[in-house]
Protein backbone atom coordinates (compact mmCIF):
# COMPACT_ATOMS: atom_id res chain seq x y z
CA UNK A 1 0.00 0.00 0.00
CA UNK A 2 1.37 3.40 -1.06
CA UNK A 3 -0.10 5.71 1.53
CA UNK A 4 0.67 8.44 4.00
CA UNK A 5 -0.40 9.15 7.54
CA UNK A 6 -1.62 12.70 8.11
CA UNK A 7 -3.88 14.93 10.18
CA UNK A 8 -7.43 14.95 8.84
CA UNK A 9 -8.82 17.87 6.88
CA UNK A 10 -12.38 19.13 6.51
CA UNK A 11 -12.78 17.39 3.18
CA UNK A 12 -12.10 14.02 4.81
CA UNK A 13 -15.20 14.02 7.02
CA UNK A 14 -17.62 12.73 4.39
CA UNK A 15 -15.19 9.95 3.47
CA UNK A 16 -14.78 9.01 7.14
CA UNK A 17 -18.56 8.87 7.61
CA UNK A 18 -18.82 6.69 4.51
CA UNK A 19 -16.21 4.32 5.98
CA UNK A 20 -18.19 4.10 9.23
CA UNK A 21 -21.52 3.45 7.47
CA UNK A 22 -19.95 0.77 5.27
CA UNK A 23 -18.40 -0.88 8.32
CA UNK A 24 -21.73 -0.89 10.20
CA UNK A 25 -23.48 -2.51 7.21
CA UNK A 26 -20.72 -5.10 7.02
CA UNK A 27 -21.08 -5.83 10.75
CA UNK A 28 -24.82 -6.37 10.31
CA UNK A 29 -24.26 -8.70 7.36
CA UNK A 30 -21.68 -10.76 9.24
CA UNK A 31 -23.59 -10.91 12.51
CA UNK A 32 -21.34 -8.54 14.46
CA UNK A 33 -23.67 -6.18 16.33
CA UNK A 34 -20.94 -4.25 18.12
CA UNK A 35 -21.49 -0.73 16.78
CA UNK A 36 -25.27 -0.86 16.33
CA UNK A 37 -25.86 -2.32 19.78
CA UNK A 38 -23.95 0.57 21.34
CA UNK A 39 -25.70 3.17 19.10
CA UNK A 40 -22.36 4.13 17.61
CA UNK A 41 -23.58 6.86 15.25
CA UNK A 42 -25.56 8.49 18.05
CA UNK A 43 -22.68 8.37 20.50
CA UNK A 44 -20.21 9.61 17.86
CA UNK A 45 -22.14 11.95 15.53
CA UNK A 46 -20.58 14.17 12.89
CA UNK A 47 -20.18 16.93 15.47
CA UNK A 48 -17.82 14.72 17.46
CA UNK A 49 -15.54 14.25 14.46
CA UNK A 50 -15.71 17.96 13.66
CA UNK A 51 -14.54 18.72 17.19
CA UNK A 52 -11.73 16.16 17.01
CA UNK A 53 -10.71 17.71 13.69
CA UNK A 54 -10.58 21.21 15.19
CA UNK A 55 -8.53 19.95 18.14
CA UNK A 56 -6.03 18.23 15.84
CA UNK A 57 -6.83 14.75 17.15
CA UNK A 58 -8.31 13.18 14.00
CA UNK A 59 -5.93 11.39 11.64
CA UNK A 60 -6.33 9.51 8.38
CA UNK A 61 -4.42 7.09 6.20
CA UNK A 62 -4.43 8.73 2.77
CA UNK A 63 -4.14 6.51 -0.30
CA UNK A 64 -4.09 8.56 -3.48
CA UNK A 65 -6.19 11.35 -1.97
CA UNK A 66 -8.73 8.96 -0.45
CA UNK A 67 -9.09 8.35 3.29
CA UNK A 68 -8.88 4.56 3.63
CA UNK A 69 -8.57 4.51 7.43
CA UNK A 70 -9.14 7.00 10.22
CA UNK A 71 -9.02 7.28 14.00
CA UNK A 72 -8.88 9.71 16.88
CA UNK A 73 -5.52 9.83 18.70
CA UNK A 74 -5.52 11.00 22.33
CA UNK A 75 -2.56 11.81 24.57
CA UNK A 76 -4.85 11.74 27.61
CA UNK A 77 -7.44 8.98 27.84
CA UNK A 78 -9.91 8.65 30.74
CA UNK A 79 -10.14 4.90 30.10
CA UNK A 80 -6.47 4.57 31.07
CA UNK A 81 -6.18 6.86 34.09
CA UNK A 82 -4.65 4.07 36.18
CA UNK A 83 -1.89 3.27 33.65
CA UNK A 84 1.55 4.79 34.41
CA UNK A 85 3.28 4.80 31.01
CA UNK A 86 2.96 7.87 28.76
CA UNK A 87 1.02 6.66 25.74
CA UNK A 88 -1.03 7.55 22.69
CA UNK A 89 -4.54 6.08 22.61
CA UNK A 90 -6.39 5.07 19.45
CA UNK A 91 -10.17 5.54 19.36
CA UNK A 92 -12.85 5.15 16.69
CA UNK A 93 -10.58 3.27 14.30
CA UNK A 94 -12.31 2.53 11.01
CA UNK A 95 -10.85 1.24 7.75
CA UNK A 96 -11.93 0.58 4.19
CA UNK A 97 -13.46 -2.76 3.25
CA UNK A 98 -11.86 -2.52 -0.19
CA UNK A 99 -8.55 -4.32 -0.17
CA UNK A 100 -6.80 -5.33 3.03
CA UNK A 101 -4.26 -3.90 5.40
CA UNK A 102 -5.43 -0.30 5.85
CA UNK A 103 -6.21 -0.72 9.54
CA UNK A 104 -2.95 -2.56 10.15
CA UNK A 105 -0.97 0.14 8.34
CA UNK A 106 -2.75 2.93 10.23
CA UNK A 107 -1.80 1.33 13.55
CA UNK A 108 1.79 0.84 12.46
CA UNK A 109 2.10 4.51 11.56
CA UNK A 110 0.26 5.57 14.70
CA UNK A 111 2.94 3.66 16.59
CA UNK A 112 5.60 5.69 14.79
CA UNK A 113 3.80 8.89 15.79
CA UNK A 114 3.59 7.73 19.40
CA UNK A 115 7.34 7.05 19.44
CA UNK A 116 8.08 10.43 17.85
CA UNK A 117 6.06 12.11 20.62
CA UNK A 118 8.15 10.33 23.25
CA UNK A 119 5.37 7.94 24.24
CA UNK A 120 6.16 4.48 25.52
CA UNK A 121 2.98 2.71 24.42
CA UNK A 122 0.17 2.69 21.89
CA UNK A 123 -3.22 1.86 23.41
CA UNK A 124 -6.72 0.96 22.32
CA UNK A 125 -9.71 -1.02 23.52
CA UNK A 126 -11.96 -3.54 21.81
CA UNK A 127 -15.37 -5.05 22.52
CA UNK A 128 -14.80 -7.98 24.85
CA UNK A 129 -17.07 -10.32 22.88
CA UNK A 130 -15.48 -9.61 19.48
CA UNK A 131 -13.07 -12.54 19.45
CA UNK A 132 -11.90 -12.02 15.87
CA UNK A 133 -10.99 -8.37 16.39
CA UNK A 134 -9.27 -9.14 19.69
CA UNK A 135 -7.17 -11.78 17.93
CA UNK A 136 -6.33 -9.24 15.19
CA UNK A 137 -5.02 -6.78 17.78
CA UNK A 138 -3.18 -9.52 19.64
CA UNK A 139 -1.46 -10.53 16.41
CA UNK A 140 -0.25 -6.93 16.06
CA UNK A 141 1.36 -7.02 19.49
CA UNK A 142 -1.38 -5.40 21.60
CA UNK A 143 -1.44 -7.22 24.93
CA UNK A 144 -4.49 -7.37 27.19
CA UNK A 145 -4.31 -4.78 29.98
CA UNK A 146 -7.59 -4.77 31.86
CA UNK A 147 -11.21 -4.00 31.06
CA UNK A 148 -13.35 -0.93 30.46
CA UNK A 149 -17.08 -0.26 30.82
CA UNK A 150 -18.78 2.74 29.23
CA UNK A 151 -22.58 2.64 29.06
CA UNK A 152 -23.55 -0.40 27.00
CA UNK A 153 -19.95 -0.92 25.96
CA UNK A 154 -17.87 -3.66 27.57
CA UNK A 155 -14.31 -3.73 26.33
CA UNK A 156 -10.83 -5.12 26.77
CA UNK A 157 -7.99 -2.64 27.02
CA UNK A 158 -4.92 -3.45 24.93
CA UNK A 159 -1.43 -1.96 24.96
CA UNK A 160 1.57 -2.20 22.64
CA UNK A 161 4.95 -1.18 24.04
CA UNK A 162 7.13 -2.43 21.16
CA UNK A 163 7.26 0.91 19.36
CA UNK A 164 9.77 2.01 16.69
CA UNK A 165 12.83 3.53 18.30
CA UNK A 166 12.32 1.70 21.58
CA UNK A 167 14.79 -1.00 22.53
CA UNK A 168 13.74 -4.62 22.94
CA UNK A 169 15.82 -7.49 24.29
CA UNK A 170 15.78 -10.66 22.20
CA UNK A 171 16.34 -13.33 24.83
CA UNK A 172 17.78 -16.47 23.25
CA UNK A 173 17.15 -19.31 25.73
CA UNK A 174 19.87 -21.89 25.11
CA UNK A 175 20.31 -25.45 26.36
CA UNK A 176 22.68 -28.34 25.72
CA UNK A 177 22.16 -29.84 22.27
CA UNK A 178 20.26 -27.00 20.56
CA UNK A 179 20.60 -26.66 16.79
CA UNK A 180 22.97 -23.92 15.53
CA UNK A 181 20.89 -22.41 12.73
CA UNK A 182 17.76 -22.42 14.89
CA UNK A 183 19.34 -19.61 16.89
CA UNK A 184 21.87 -17.89 14.68
CA UNK A 185 19.71 -17.73 11.55
CA UNK A 186 17.00 -15.64 13.25
CA UNK A 187 19.68 -13.82 15.29
CA UNK A 188 21.38 -12.61 12.09
CA UNK A 189 18.08 -11.19 10.89
CA UNK A 190 16.98 -9.62 14.17
CA UNK A 191 20.41 -8.04 14.65
CA UNK A 192 19.61 -5.81 11.66
CA UNK A 193 16.91 -4.12 13.75
CA UNK A 194 18.94 -1.44 15.49
CA UNK A 195 16.56 -1.21 18.44
CA UNK A 196 16.83 -4.93 19.22
CA UNK A 197 19.54 -6.25 21.55
CA UNK A 198 20.51 -9.93 21.38
CA UNK A 199 21.21 -11.62 24.70
CA UNK A 200 22.11 -15.23 25.46
CA UNK A 201 20.66 -17.07 28.45
CA UNK A 202 20.50 -20.53 29.97
CA UNK A 203 18.93 -21.79 33.18
CA UNK A 204 21.97 -21.20 35.36
CA UNK A 205 24.28 -19.27 33.05
CA UNK A 206 27.76 -20.29 31.97
CA UNK A 207 28.96 -22.14 28.90
CA UNK A 208 26.42 -24.03 26.80
CA UNK A 209 27.50 -26.52 24.12
CA UNK A 210 25.13 -27.12 21.23
CA UNK A 211 24.57 -30.08 18.90
CA UNK A 212 27.43 -29.03 16.61
CA UNK A 213 29.87 -28.39 19.47
CA UNK A 214 29.52 -24.61 19.42
CA UNK A 215 30.23 -23.07 22.82
CA UNK A 216 28.33 -19.95 23.93
CA UNK A 217 28.82 -18.12 27.21
CA UNK A 218 25.38 -17.33 28.63
CA UNK A 219 23.87 -15.27 31.41
CA UNK A 220 21.57 -16.88 33.99
CA UNK A 221 17.92 -16.65 33.05
CA UNK A 222 17.25 -14.68 36.23
CA UNK A 223 19.10 -11.73 34.63
CA UNK A 224 16.74 -11.53 31.63
CA UNK A 225 14.22 -8.76 31.11
CA UNK A 226 11.13 -10.95 30.69
CA UNK A 227 9.33 -8.23 28.72
CA UNK A 228 11.58 -8.89 25.73
CA UNK A 229 11.16 -11.35 22.88
CA UNK A 230 11.89 -15.00 23.68
CA UNK A 231 13.83 -16.92 21.02
CA UNK A 232 13.65 -20.67 21.67
CA UNK A 233 15.54 -23.12 19.42
CA UNK A 234 14.95 -26.79 18.83
CA UNK A 235 17.29 -29.70 18.31
CA UNK A 236 17.97 -33.00 19.99
CA UNK A 237 18.40 -31.23 23.32
CA UNK A 238 14.65 -30.65 23.49
CA UNK A 239 13.91 -34.35 24.08
CA UNK A 240 15.10 -34.63 27.69
CA UNK A 241 13.75 -31.16 28.53
CA UNK A 242 10.23 -32.09 27.39
CA UNK A 243 9.88 -34.24 30.49
CA UNK A 244 11.62 -31.87 32.91
CA UNK A 245 8.92 -30.29 35.05
CA UNK A 246 11.23 -27.70 36.61
CA UNK A 247 12.41 -26.52 33.19
CA UNK A 248 8.88 -26.40 31.78
CA UNK A 249 7.63 -24.35 34.74
CA UNK A 250 10.46 -21.86 34.21
CA UNK A 251 9.73 -21.72 30.48
CA UNK A 252 6.01 -21.13 31.07
CA UNK A 253 6.74 -18.21 33.38
CA UNK A 254 9.10 -16.68 30.83
CA UNK A 255 6.71 -17.24 27.91
CA UNK A 256 3.81 -15.66 29.78
CA UNK A 257 5.87 -12.56 30.60
CA UNK A 258 7.49 -12.13 27.17
CA UNK A 259 6.16 -9.58 24.70
CA UNK A 260 6.76 -12.05 21.85
CA UNK A 261 7.71 -15.73 21.70
CA UNK A 262 9.55 -17.13 18.68
CA UNK A 263 10.28 -20.86 18.56
CA UNK A 264 12.17 -22.71 15.85
CA UNK A 265 11.90 -26.40 14.97
CA UNK A 266 11.11 -28.54 18.04
CA UNK A 267 11.31 -25.53 20.32
CA UNK A 268 7.54 -25.45 19.87
CA UNK A 269 7.34 -28.87 21.56
CA UNK A 270 8.73 -27.27 24.73
CA UNK A 271 6.24 -24.40 24.56
CA UNK A 272 3.51 -26.98 24.03
CA UNK A 273 4.74 -29.06 26.93
CA UNK A 274 4.55 -26.14 29.35
CA UNK A 275 1.01 -25.27 28.20
CA UNK A 276 1.87 -21.90 26.65
CA UNK A 277 0.46 -22.95 23.26
CA UNK A 278 -2.82 -24.45 24.47
CA UNK A 279 -5.61 -23.46 22.08
CA UNK A 280 -3.18 -21.84 19.63
CA UNK A 281 -1.92 -22.75 16.18
CA UNK A 282 1.65 -24.02 15.98
CA UNK A 283 3.96 -26.08 13.81
CA UNK A 284 7.32 -27.81 14.13
CA UNK A 285 9.95 -29.71 12.18
CA UNK A 286 7.95 -32.07 9.97
CA UNK A 287 10.29 -34.99 10.69
CA UNK A 288 9.56 -34.57 14.40
CA UNK A 289 5.94 -33.41 14.19
CA UNK A 290 4.48 -36.62 15.61
CA UNK A 291 6.65 -36.27 18.71
CA UNK A 292 5.95 -32.54 19.02
CA UNK A 293 2.20 -33.11 18.88
CA UNK A 294 2.49 -35.65 21.69
CA UNK A 295 3.89 -32.88 23.90
CA UNK A 296 0.75 -30.76 23.64
CA UNK A 297 -2.60 -32.32 22.78
CA UNK A 298 -4.44 -29.01 23.27
CA UNK A 299 -2.33 -27.26 20.62
CA UNK A 300 -3.82 -26.69 17.16
CA UNK A 301 -0.96 -28.26 15.25
CA UNK A 302 -0.43 -27.39 11.57
CA UNK A 303 1.13 -30.16 9.48
CA UNK A 304 1.58 -27.82 6.52
CA UNK A 305 3.09 -24.49 7.50
CA UNK A 306 6.49 -22.93 7.03
CA UNK A 307 5.69 -20.91 10.11
CA UNK A 308 2.64 -19.88 12.13
CA UNK A 309 1.61 -16.78 14.03
CA UNK A 310 -1.03 -16.83 16.74
CA UNK A 311 -1.09 -13.78 18.97
CA UNK A 312 2.40 -13.13 20.29
CA UNK A 313 3.52 -16.69 19.45
CA UNK A 314 5.50 -17.46 16.29
CA UNK A 315 6.49 -21.07 15.59
CA UNK A 316 8.45 -22.36 12.62
CA UNK A 317 9.09 -25.63 10.87
CA UNK A 318 12.58 -27.14 10.86
CA UNK A 319 15.88 -25.26 11.19
CA UNK A 320 16.07 -22.95 8.13
CA UNK A 321 12.37 -22.11 8.46
CA UNK A 322 13.30 -20.02 11.48
CA UNK A 323 14.84 -17.44 9.16
CA UNK A 324 11.64 -17.16 7.14
CA UNK A 325 9.69 -16.81 10.39
CA UNK A 326 12.08 -14.14 11.70
CA UNK A 327 11.64 -12.12 8.52
CA UNK A 328 7.87 -12.54 8.85
CA UNK A 329 8.14 -11.24 12.40
CA UNK A 330 10.09 -8.20 11.16
CA UNK A 331 7.47 -7.62 8.45
CA UNK A 332 4.69 -7.65 11.04
CA UNK A 333 6.52 -5.19 13.29
CA UNK A 334 8.19 -2.85 10.80
CA UNK A 335 6.62 -3.47 7.39
CA UNK A 336 7.30 -5.89 4.57
CA UNK A 337 9.80 -3.60 2.84
CA UNK A 338 12.03 -3.61 5.92
CA UNK A 339 12.00 -7.41 5.98
CA UNK A 340 12.69 -7.64 2.24
CA UNK A 341 15.60 -5.21 2.58
CA UNK A 342 17.18 -7.33 5.33
CA UNK A 343 16.78 -10.42 3.14
CA UNK A 344 18.59 -8.58 0.32
CA UNK A 345 21.37 -7.46 2.65
CA UNK A 346 22.11 -11.01 3.78
CA UNK A 347 21.53 -12.38 0.24
CA UNK A 348 18.79 -14.72 1.40
CA UNK A 349 15.83 -15.82 -0.71
CA UNK A 350 12.94 -15.29 1.69
CA UNK A 351 9.99 -17.67 1.53
CA UNK A 352 7.44 -15.05 2.59
CA UNK A 353 4.38 -17.32 2.44
CA UNK A 354 3.87 -18.98 5.83
CA UNK A 355 1.64 -21.63 4.22
CA UNK A 356 4.19 -22.61 1.57
CA UNK A 357 5.83 -25.61 3.22
CA UNK A 358 7.84 -27.62 0.68
CA UNK A 359 8.86 -30.16 3.32
CA UNK A 360 5.37 -31.23 4.32
CA UNK A 361 3.69 -34.29 2.84
CA UNK A 362 0.65 -32.05 2.36
CA UNK A 363 2.63 -29.28 0.66
CA UNK A 364 1.32 -27.73 -2.54
CA UNK A 365 4.60 -28.65 -4.21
Amino acid sequence: MTSRFRAARGGDLEQIEALIDARIRWMDETGIRQWNVTNYREVYPRGYYERMLREGKLFVLDDGGEAVAAAVLLEEDPRWRDAPLPALSVHNLVSSLRGRGAGREFLRLAGERAAALGKRALRLDCAADNAKLNRFYENLGFRAAGTVEDGLYRGLRREKTDLPGRSLDVNAFLFEGYETLDVFGPAEILAHIGDYRLRWFSRGGGEVINAQGLRVLTEPLSAADPRGALLLPGGRGTRPLAGNGEFLAMLRELADASTYCLSVCTGSALLAGCGALDGREATSNKRALAWATSCGEKVLWRDRARWTKDGKFYTSSGVSAGMDMALGFVADRFGRERAAEIARQIEYRWNDDPDDDPFSENSRR
